[in-house]
């Protein structure tokens, strides 16, 4: 048996397999890898998996609550791995490319054989591994729907992309690789924490903002940001979709996002009704912010200079 990475989060395939890079291959789990992947995750979880049944992978979506849960055929069980033939230390790239891209994969853990049959190690990241299964299992349940993903040939050419990508980017203006690891370091909370979204939030501002002139009454942070993200999204190749927000323009709905993170900040715990009601949940604007900062910083490994001049302006 060859090494291999558990994905977690993978609903359905479209094709049989995906190359994302030289030598890691996206497919559905065989048999052996599937038995190797219960047993990992009882070790990691003290024998008392979350999960009753591992219906997370097994089950019929979407769960129903207060209702059994019906399995599935063997054959159509939701176990897929990356195949690694030669280093694994590429998973590393994949990963960040993963977290930079419109549809994300999250590699639960990485099962490493030194010799055939026995596993000679693991590459394991408990928060953000159990993380994921609580997103997943949201998702399950139909909460946070875009934690369960479908691959298709654009979501793995994104990806293999975006690896290229990381790989050949200077890191000398902007280092792309540096804010990947900080995106992927915020999947270690909850996706309905304050904290989440300040932290989006504060890589966003960290992107787009100086700090304000005082001599330019104009110069606020908010009025940088709501600035240059509409320059920005002229010259992306997916704009930023703000369908969902009740057909209000882009610069009142980042004003509404602003007033949300300030009070955020202030530890208050607003509701989405009156001033906040065009954002509609924490969800949905977790989900504008998360996105339009992707966007930046893939943009970011296309024209660098331009972020650092837009930072500067």
């Amino acid at each position: 048996m060859n090494s291999f990475a558990f994905v977690v989060n993978v609903a359905s395939l479209e094709l049989e397999s995906f190359t994302l890079a030289p030598g890691q291959v996206l497919r559905r789990a065989q048999p052996d890898e599937i038995a190797v992947i219960k047993s990992t995750i009882d070790r990691f979880n003290g024998g008392l998996h979350s999960f009753v049944g591992y219906t997370l992978w097994e089950g019929q979506l979407p769960f129903r609550a207060g209702k059994r849960v019906e399995t599935l055929p063997e054959s159509e069980w939701r176990y897929f791995v990356i195949a690694i033939e030669g280093s694994h230390e590429t998973l590393t790239d994949i990963q960040q490319a993963s977290d930079l891209a419109p549809t994300e994969l999250e590699i639960g853990f990485t099962v490493l054989f030194t010799f055939p049959g026995s596993p000679g190690g693991f590459v394991f990241h408990p928060g953000r591994f159990f993380q994921a299964l609580e997103d997943c299992n949201q998702a399950a349940y139909g909460l946070n729907l875009q934690s369960l993903v479908h691959v298709s040939e654009t979501v793995a050419r994104d990806i293999t992309t975006l690896y290229l990508k990381l790989r050949g980017a200077d890191r000398r203006l902007i280092d792309v690789k540096a804010l990947a690891n900080r995106i992927g370091d915020l999947k270690l909370l909850p996706s309905r924490s304050p904290l989440i979204f300040l932290g989006y939030f504060a890589i966003l501002e960290s992107l787009l903002s100086h700090p304000p002139k005082t001599s330019d009454p104009y110069d606020l942070i908010i009025r940088q940001v709501k600035t240059k993200l509409a320059l920005l999204n002229n010259r992306f190749d997916r704009k930023i979709d703000y369908s969902k927000f009740s057909g209000a323009p882009a610069e009142t709905i980042w004003a509404k996002m602003y007033n949300y993170r300030n009070a955020l900040a202030s530890g208050t715990t607003p509701t989405f009704e009156g001033d906040l009601a065009i954002l509609g949940s924490h969800a949905q604007a977790l989900g504008l912010l998360k996105r339009s900062l992707k966007a930046i910083v893939r943009q970011a490994l296309i024209e660098p200079q331009l972020l650092l001049d837009l930072k500067d302006y």
